[in-house]
């Protein structure tokens, strides 16, 4: 399936009052790679680097790094630049914030254009919850020459986040690429490709619901689970929810029926929570929403997906490899 794009968001930045500040960034240069490309940048002070990638933020995060005195986190994950236009980008990801994070007013939903030296930045933060504790997300997106790049940094919603705040708007300031290996981007690409799959798309003259990517999360129970996330379209004149999905969809490993999971309470997976949530609102014709459907596996098994025969009459069933 093609890679989702993530959502990322950030404050104003002032490169020469930032660096102002006594012990605003750490000394070292962090590097990593991802898409083909190579990136440097410092952390805020106090921060450090995850020895390995925390995985919490999605499969394909590239980059991680913590604050453990606050419980402050950050998540750098990348797709090719020309796979995000610029134009319009600021405004409609702001409204699509707006929308999942429940805000009465878009203008709420803080949002800054700028540049990182000649890369163009949008930023925006929410007051949001991670790891069930109140956090600021500050959400970066950064069009470098190869790379559209999303950083979201969870700062802790407590008497330091003025100041934290400006370390890591001055992190951000730091970030550059510094190299592209043409080959490895395609190696990239095609591993993606192999391991997401193709998207399928299950219509009919009332609905339409396009699944777009796979995950395998912990569940309730510490059992796995495999999120399927889809894009759902209401195509009558009725409002109409989501979670039809499961009237119409069935699950199965060999004979075995899967129900449906439910999410651990410290599972942290960008944005599953607030997808889930999404089953139960009704959307109006014309509409379309993104949400997810959560299943609890049995074992490794591919899933096998089948269709409602009276709504999607001869549509095949469709088998999904579980991602490790």
């Amino acid at each position: 399936m093609k890679q989702m794009k993530k959502i990322a968001i950030f404050l104003p930045a002032i490169l020469f009052l930032l660096m102002g500040c006594t012990g605003t960034l750490d000394k070292k240069k962090q590097s990593f790679e991802d898409q083909g490309a190579s990136y440097e940048m410092q952390l805020p002070a106090g921060w450090e680097k995850d020895k390995v990638v925390n995985s919490e933020y999605g499969l394909q995060t590239a980059f991680s790094a913590e604050d453990k005195k606050s419980n402050s986190y950050l998540f750098i994950t990348s797709t090719p630049v020309a796979e995000v236009s610029q134009k319009g980008f600021g405004e409609e990801t702001r409204k699509k914030l707006k929308e999942r994070y429940k805000y009465k007013k878009v203008e709420n939903v803080y949002m800054k254009e700028y540049k990182v030296g000649d890369y163009p930045v949008c930023k925006f933060t929410i007051l949001t919850e991670f790891k069930e504790k109140p956090v600021w997300a500050h959400f970066y997106y950064i069009w470098t020459d190869h790379g559209f790049v999303q950083m979201t940094f969870y700062s802790a919603k407590d008497n330091s986040y003025k100041k934290r705040v400006e370390k890591i708007d001055a992190a951000v300031e730091t970030f550059k690429e510094v190299g592209f290996d043409e080959k490895k981007a395609k190696e990239s690409q095609e591993a993606l490709e192999k391991e997401e799959g193709d998207i399928v798309d299950i219509e009919n003259e009332e609905l339409k619901m396009k699944i777009t990517a796979v995950r395998k999360i912990i569940g309730e129970g510490k059992n796995d689970l495999l999120a399927i996330r889809y894009t759902f379209t209401n195509l009558s004149e009725n409002p109409m929810e989501p979670s039809i999905w499961k009237e119409l969809v069935t699950a199965k490993q060999k004979e075995n029926v899967l129900s449906v999971g439910q999410l651990a309470k410290d599972n942290a997976f960008l944005d599953v929570k607030e997808l889930t949530e999404t089953q139960s609102v009704p959307v109006k014709q014309g509409d379309s929403v993104e949400t997810a459907v959560l299943y609890e596996l049995v074992d490794k098994n591919t899933v096998e997906l089948t269709y409602s025969q009276e709504a999607f009459p001869k549509l095949e069933p469709t088998r999904v490899v579980v991602p490790e």
